[in-house]
């Protein structure tokens, strides 16, 4: 077998359990079941896909592959953290957890993915934004979908103004406000 072959499986192995890995803030909020954290990245890519098409129908230079590849690795860590929701997060918290997902990147990523995901983190990148973005719409979708199947009590998502981050990227805000349209809900301030 040759290292690059055992290199693909290592990876795909060690994030395999991101399908069985519950979104904890929905079980949280009484949505069983509930989206996996690979659900979610999936969901996430979608979007990021739909906000490149969107920019490049403005004119706008992205690199479509590089944001792609950044949304399937944004939750890489937690295929051995598990999803640590968001009212759980203290300062201290994130900045341990965000120490201890740096480093379980190191092990679980080949070094071209690791470069992605840091990246992604730094959020500095137009397609970083886009996927930090993404993340975001994607789960405020999910709410929509979760309320309009009158399954959990999903209040706190849309009293969040964290929720709704667009990263300063005019289609997202568009869509986030589509969003708060279809649930005739107001973007929270």
């Amino acid at each position: 077998m040759s290292a690059r072959a055992d290199r693909i499986v290592d990876t795909v192995l060690g994030l395999d359990t991101l399908a069985d890995l519950p979104r904890t803030g929905w079980l949280l909020r009484g949505v069983r079941p509930c989206e996996s954290i690979a659900d979610h990245s999936y969901g996430v890519a979608l979007v990021v896909m739909l906000l490149v098409d969107a920019l490049r129908e403005e004119g706008v230079s992205v690199d479509g592959e590089r944001a792609l590849r950044m949304a399937l690795v944004h939750d890489a860590p937690e295929a051995r953290t598990g999803d640590v929701p968001m009212p759980s997060k203290t300062v201290a918290l994130d900045a341990a957890l965000h120490e201890l997902e740096a480093s379980l990147v190191e092990r679980l990523l080949p070094p071209a993915q690791r470069e992605d995901w840091r990246v992604m983190e730094e959020g500095q990148s137009l397609e970083a934004r886009i996927v930090k973005a993404a993340d975001k719409i994607q789960m405020m979708i999910k709410a929509l979908s979760y309320g309009h199947q009158q399954r959990g009590h999903l209040v706190e998502f849309w009293a969040h103004p964290k929720n709704f981050d667009d990263r300063g990227i005019a289609v997202a805000r568009e869509v986030f406000e589509a969003i708060c349209a279809r649930a005739g809900k107001e973007i929270p301030r």
